[in-house]
């Protein structure tokens, strides 16, 4: 079966950005946003290779994107499932944050 797993740190950008939405909009948005956040993790898992290499971001690493609405999804594969590594802001410095986290 082909799944997903998110990364500590991927797990900690996803709860930043959930509590981000509770604060701002309320628990009705924030749990839209988790719900559509899974359903891409899904989709992603189920169409692995899916997204665009950016060798301009993340040089030669295997790493793929896939953008939700304003959110890069940084995900690997591993074997039949993917590993999500990242979720950013596409107004962040993803060059930098990528470094940083030596993905």
């Amino acid at each position: 079966m082909k799944g997903y797993r998110l990364s500590v740190p991927a797990q900690e950008d996803l709860s930043g950005i959930l509590d981000y939405y509770f604060e701002e909009a309320g628990y009705g948005v924030a749990r839209d946003m988790t719900a559509e956040f899974v359903g891409t993790f899904r989709t992603i898992a189920r169409n692995q290779g899916i997204g665009h290499k950016r060798q301009d971001l993340a040089g030669s690493r295997s790493i793929l994107f896939w953008l939700m609405r304003d959110y890069l999804i940084l995900y690997r594969t591993l074997g039949d499932s993917v590993e999500i590594v990242m979720i950013v802001h596409a107004s962040r410095d993803v060059a930098r944050l990528i470094r940083r986290r030596k993905l």
